[in-house]
C-alpha cells in the first residue's frame, strides 16, 4: 500500500490545542479502514499569523487592516499560537516514538510536515506536492481534514484502487468520496433541489455503485495524483491564502451543470457526461438499498471543541449541543420535499468537549440566504431559520458515536 497511497491529512490551530486528542480521534478512526495505516501519511500543518488582539500586534501602524481571531483562516492570538506549537511538538514527539495510535503498519509511514508560515486550505495542499524529497510520489492520494472521522469500517478502500488501476476507469472515474450526510440519499436530493436527473449516471461496482457529484466537496476523499497534479492545481495557478478548493471548483462545477439545457433528454444526457467528465467525482456506496446506506466520515469542527475540564466523559444527555439555537430543540417534521436526513449524530471524543456557544440575539434577523432551504426546499431561508419546522414534533433521536 505504500507505494500507491499517500494519505495528506490537513491541521491548524484550534481552541483544543495543546492537547493532541483530535489528530488522536482521527488516527483511531483509521483503525476502521482496511489498509489505511499501511500507506504514507503526512500531517500537513499549517502555519497561523498573529490576530489584531494580543501584545505582539501592538505595535502594528495603524494604517495596517488588523485582523480578528478565525480560527478557519490561521488568524489566532498569542495565547493560541503558543499553544498551537506546543501542540506539534507533542504531536511530533508520539509520532517519533510511535505512541498509540500514530503507529504505521507494516511498511507504512506517518510524518509531520510543518509549514513556516499561514497558507491556507488551498495553498497547503499545493505545497505539499511541491515540497522538497517528493513526499507525494504515490499514484493515488488521500486527502482530509483532522476533524472529519471514519465512523463506520470501510473494507473497501484496496478494492476501489483496484478498480481505479483498471484501464477503462481513467477516462471518467479521477476522484472518489466516501459517504456523508450531505450526500445520503443523493441523487433524490440533487432531482427536488437543481432538477438534475443523475440516476442515469451511476456506475455499478461491487454490489454498491458510484454516484456522480454535482459539486466538488473538500472532504476527506481518494484521487489519482495526477488529478490534482494536472487539473486541480493546475487551474489554480495563482491561489490566495483564503482559498478553499471547495469553494473554488464546487460553485464552479454546480454552475456548469445547472446551464445544460434539460428540454431534450439525449441532448442532457450527452452534455452532463461531457461536463462532468471534467470533474469526474463521484460519491461510493457499497450497496444499493438507500434504506441501508449510512454515512462513512463524520464532521465534528475542530473551532467548536476545546480540551476537556473534567476527566469522565459525558453521558447521551449530557453532551453539550453545539448549536444552542432554540429551533434546533424544536421538533423536526420533514416535507415531502425535505433535502436533510433524518439521522442526528453528535460525536463524543475522549479528551475533548464542546465550547459553550453564545446565544447571542434571538430577535436578530438572519442574513438573506441565497440558496434553496434544505428542510422545505424553498428559497430566501436556510435549514436554520425554516418557518416549516414544527415545534411540537418531535425530533430525532440523536446518534452518539464514541470515537
Amino acid at each position: 500500500m505504500e507505494k500507491l497511497l499517500t494519505v495528506l491529512i490537513q491541521t491548524s490551530p484550534l481552541p483544543s490545542h495543546p492537547s493532541t486528542a483530535l489528530l488522536e480521534a482521527l488516527f483511531r478512526s483509521f483503525d476502521r479502514v482496511d489498509g489505511l495505516k499501511e500507506s504514507n501519511i503526512i500531517i500537513l500543518a499549517d502555519g497561523c499569523e498573529a490576530a489584531a488582539d494580543d501584545n505582539a500586534t501592538a505595535t502594528t501602524t495603524t494604517k495596517k487592516k488588523k485582523k480578528k481571531t478565525n480560527f478557519k483562516h490561521g488568524v489566532a492570538p498569542l495565547e493560541t499560537r503558543e499553544n498551537y506549537k506546543q501542540h506539534l511538538k507533542l504531536l511530533k514527539e508520539k509520532i517519533d516514538k510511535r505512541q498509540a495510535p500514530f503507529q504505521p503498519i507494516k511498511n507504512g509511514s506517518i510524518q509531520l510536515l510543518q509549514l513556516p508560515h499561514r497558507h491556507g486550505s488551498a495553498r497547503a495542499i499545493a505545497a505539499a506536492f511541491k515540497a522538497e524529497n517528493s513526499l507525494i510520489s504515490t499514484p493515488y492520494i488521500l486527502i482530509g481534514q483532522h476533524d472529519n472521522f471514519f465512523v463506520k469500517d470501510v473494507s473497501y478502500l484496496t478494492s476501489l484502487i483496484s478498480y481505479l488501476e483498471e484501464d477503462h476507469t481513467s477516462s471518467w472515474l479521477q476522484c472518489v468520496h466516501f459517504p456523508s450526510t450531505a450526500t445520503l440519499h443523493y441523487v433524490e436530493k440533487v432531482k427536488r433541489r437543481y432538477d438534475l436527473d443523475i440516476s442515469k449516471f451511476c456506475v455499478g461496482y461491487d454490489g454498491g455503485s458510484f454516484i456522480p457529484l454535482v459539486f466538488w466537496f473538500g472532504r476527506t476523499h481518494l484521487a489519482r495524483t495526477s488529478y490534482y497534479t494536472n487539473f486541480i492545481l493546475k487551474q489554480c495557478p495563482n491561489l490566495q491564502v483564503s482559498d478553499h478548493l471547495e469553494e473554488i471548483f464546487g460553485t464552479q462545477q454546480l454552475s456548469e451543470l445547472n446551464q445544460i439545457n434539460k428540454k431534450s433528454e439525449d441532448e442532457f444526457e450527452e452534455e452532463f457526461r461531457r461536463v462532468h467528465q471534467k470533474y469526474s467525482n463521484y460519491v461510493f456506496f457499497d450497496n444499493d438499498i438507500p434504506e441501508e446506506q449510512t454515512e462513512v466520515l463524520y464532521h465534528m469542527s475542530g473551532r467548536k471543541v476545546r480540551a476537556a475540564t473534567t476527566s469522565t466523559q459525558p453521558s447521551e444527555q449530557e453532551i453539550p449541543r453545539p448549536n444552542p439555537d432554540p429551533r434546533r430543540n424544536a421538533s423536526f417534521n420533514p416535507q415531502p420535499k425535505s433535502f436533510t436526513s433524518a439521522r442526528r449524530s453528535i460525536a463524543s471524543v475522549p479528551g475533548l468537549e464542546f465550547v459553550p456557544q453564545e446565544s447571542g440575539n434571538s430577535n436578530k434577523t438572519p442574513k438573506k440566504f441565497k440558496q434553496n432551504c434544505f428542510h422545505c426546499g424553498k428559497k430566501g431561508h436556510s435549514f436554520k431559520f425554516c418557518p416549516s419546522i414544527q415545534e411540537d414534533a418531535d425530533m430525532p433521536s440523536i446518534d452518539v458515536l464514541q470515537i
